[in-house]
């Protein structure tokens, strides 16, 4: 019977959304609820049988996602509208699966993608707003976004991002092309959109931090690959693409 489920197995590529605050982050664990957790208890729930998904790449805990990437291999093909939909009937409020497609049964969802966006977003005012209290960090000091900018400016292209990582990676190398950088103002709102080939641990949150150090005055544009100690709330970042 294993066999035949094998041969019939349908491989799709899902599009995820989520609100990070109630959960240790993407990865599946056993001692606390991950976001991949939730979702393969819901297949396992719609199949009858435990189904593995594999993402795009990692968040941590209280990071968010727009459009997280999985793929998973379901044991029959289907009505991908109806799949959709009966998936989120089965998920809480706070994960939804926004679109499902069909791939060939060699794709890997990590492996294809070319690149990975992320944003981060501050609410800059000195009042916090209700609405933006869980995706947005919230800096009531005024943030000077033409020097963050200028900052920002210096990580674009191939470098080695060591200083913007925990001090001991598990990874093969540190070194990450950024293939763009910004710092936008809109309002109260200042977004730090960043493109790269892939992303280390902490990175953008610590690229965030090190710029709301500079913003603020506390730090000099020029001294942006001196020092990154400050790390950004988790809850102002959202995983925002994955291209293939």
């Amino acid at each position: 019977m294993g066999a035949i489920v094998n041969w019939l197995a349908v491989r799709v590529l899902l599009t995820i959304q989520y609100l990070g605050k109630r959960y240790a982050g993407w990865q599946s664990q056993t001692n606390a609820t991950g976001i991949q957790n939730v979702i393969e208890a819901a297949l396992a729930t719609m199949f009858g049988n435990p189904i593995r998904i594999e993402g795009a790449g990692r968040t941590d805990a209280g990071v968010h996602a727009r459009a997280q990437r999985a793929h998973a291999d379901i044991p029959f093909a289907i009505e991908l509208r109806g799949f959709r939909q009966g998936l989120n009937n089965l998920l809480p409020h706070d994960i939804r699966v926004a679109g499902v497609e069909t791939v060939a049964g060699d794709f890997h969802c990590r492996f294809a993608a070319k690149s990975k966006s992320y944003v981060y977003r501050i609410w800059n005012a000195e009042v916090a707003d209700v609405f933006a209290g869980e995706t947005h960090a919230f800096v009531p000091q005024p943030l000077d976004t033409d020097r963050m900018q200028t900052a920002a400016q210096t990580l674009a292209g191939h470098h080695d991002f060591a200083l913007f990582t925990v001090a001991a990676p598990e990874v093969s190398s540190t070194e990450r092309r950024i293939t763009s950088i910004d710092v936008i103002r809109d309002g109260n709102v200042i977004t730090i959109p960043v493109t790269a080939d892939g992303f280390l641990r902490y990175m953008v949150r610590r690229i965030a931090g090190s710029l709301i150090e500079i913003g603020r005055g506390k730090l000099e544009p020029a001294a942006m690959w001196e020092v990154a100690r400050w790390t950004a709330p988790a809850k102002g970042l959202t995983l925002w693409d994955v291209e293939y």
